[in-house]
């Protein structure tokens, strides 16, 4: 028996996106996601001044 199996096939990247300060850059992270079926995105370098999970108006986090 195969110690790894193949049950499903998730989508994931990462961005090195250097900056977070324009509010814009969330958006467009999200729609990046979106355009490219991404389920999971590690983003690097964000550079926020508040920790913890963003929540955006369209409602994905």
């Amino acid at each position: 028996m195969p110690l790894l199996t193949t049950r499903a096939t998730i989508y994931l990247g990462t961005w090195n996106v250097r900056t977070m300060w324009d509010t814009e850059r969330a958006f467009q992270i999200a729609a990046e996601m979106r355009r490219y079926n991404l389920e999971v995105l590690g983003i690097s370098e964000t550079h926020w001044t508040q920790v913890g999970q963003q929540r955006l108006t369209s409602g994905e986090l």
